[in-house]
């Protein structure tokens, strides 16, 4: 936990803070202002079909995680039929559109298992009510696989929105088991869980490589805290920092060449850039104070981190010379665990309130501070790749899930429930 190594240094303090940086040009979070397309989902179609009965059954499981999909990735408001009534599939290849507009649809989504040739397929098309013509269409294999349901939401999210969604993407994080600590993937909604890592050994703070091939993390398998790079095709490893001291929070700049991190060889915990290819190692920070827990800006132009150099764990961005410091976060006595949104505006870090810890959002100018998480600790927040979303840790079940959320706080859900599980790293969009 980023908090927990932060508190294992108390020293004197010093304020340091000065004028704004640089200004980039950001991506303004527009979610709240974003109209929902209402999209309904027609009941699967089955009559013309000699699908076996297990076709249909992985059919529907498909739907359902398509359903699911679109539900979460904010850009629909989802439209079901009535149960127990008939009217809303085909009848004689034609939809009925007073009936779905009657529900306040504009687009249905339209399932049918469909002999094509001797090949029994799931058809997915979507009906626009409005210009009432086919807008969307594509034929994919009803055989349950949950990673051609998420493709398959993508790409009807991609088609009526023009974004890229998460439903293909996948969350790394850190499974207590036993005394040790070993690195688990799962799909964003919990599915496909499965074990990276059985080194017997703590190993903690996974951050994605851009383009999702590798994960940087930190690993104790040597007693000491060393700085691993896994390569998720073929499961090999190698070391990336292993100096005297600390060797942790690794955080991959955008461009995938440098790597930010703390180490202590000199004594103290600062923040240094290295070069994974020519092993350049360059100090950003050279304070007497704790500096760690790096976090890129999306353009690769800065950085934010946590330092108590006001007397207090607090937040700060940087450029990457390490120049142009200011102190981003005034609320409260302990900010942490800083991840910068994908879309520029927005940070989310934890913050101590009323002795518990809690997910928070700030704007990048200081401004417009909000709390997201209000039950048990909750630490760790990483963003998804479109900005819209969070994965976090939280205790309020009584033992650290993962959950996930929306950006503002809202559908917040656990997307594990084994136990143990801390510091999820949400990876890139596939």
């Amino acid at each position: 936990m980023k908090t927990k190594i932060l508190l294992l240094f108390l020293t004197p303090l010093i304020i340091c803070q000065s004028a704004f940086g640089q200004a980039d040009v950001y991506l303004k979070l527009s979610t709240s202002e974003r109209r929902q397309l209402e999209l309904g989902i027609a009941p699967l179609q089955t009559l013309d079909t000699k699908a076996s009965p297990d076709a249909a059954f992985n059919a529907q499981k498909m739907l359902d995680i398509i359903g699911d999909d679109l539900a979460f990735s904010l850009y629909f408001k989802m439209v079901y039929p009535p149960s127990l009534l008939e009217g809303y599939g085909l009848k004689k290849g034609q939809l009925d559109i007073g009936a779905w507009q009657m529900l306040g649809a504009r687009q249905v989504l339209i399932p049918e298992l469909k002999q094509e040739k001797k090949k029994v397929i799931l058809k997915l098309s979507v009906f626009d009510l409005g210009i009432q013509r086919q807008v969307f269409s594509k034929a994919i294999e009803p055989d349950g696989s949950r990673a051609t349901a998420h493709a398959a939401s993508d790409q009807i999210i991609k088609n009526l929105s023009g974004e890229n969604g998460v439903s293909s993407t996948k969350i790394a994080f850190s499974l207590k088991s036993g005394k040790n600590k070993e690195l688990m993937l799962a799909d964003y909604d919990g599915g496909g869980f499965r074990a990276l890592t059985n080194f017997n050994s703590i190993n903690i703070s996974p951050d994605w490589q851009p383009g999702g091939g590798a994960l940087a993390f930190v690993s104790f398998y040597r007693n000491r805290t060393d700085i691993v790079s896994l390569n998720l095709a073929s499961g090999k490893t190698a070391i990336i920092s292993q100096t005297e001291g600390l060797n942790t929070s690794p955080a991959w700049s955008p461009d995938g060449k440098s790597l930010a991190l703390t180490l202590s060889k000199d004594g103290n915990a600062e923040i240094y850039l290295l070069s994974p290819e020519t092993k350049e190692l360059r100090r950003l920070t050279n304070t007497w104070a704790i500096d760690c827990s790096p976090a890129w800006s999306p353009n690769g132009r800065e950085l934010v981190f946590n330092s108590d150099r006001p007397g207090s764990p607090q937040l700060y961005i940087m450029d990457t010379e390490g120049a142009n410091i200011r102190r981003l976060t005034y609320q409260g006595g302990y900010n942490t665990s800083p991840s910068w949104s994908p879309r520029g505006d927005k940070i989310a870090f934890v913050s101590r309130i009323d002795g518990k810890f809690q997910v928070c959002t700030i704007d990048i100018t200081g401004d417009n501070f909000a709390q997201l998480t209000y039950e048990g600790d909750n630490e760790d927040p990483s963003w998804s790749p479109d900005g819209l979303h969070l994965c976090f840790s939280s205790s309020r079940t009584g033992s650290h899930q993962v959950w996930r959320m929306h950006w503002d706080g809202s559908a917040q859900q656990a997307i594990t429930n084994n136990g143990g599980s801390y510091m999820p790293a949400w990876g890139p969009a596939q």
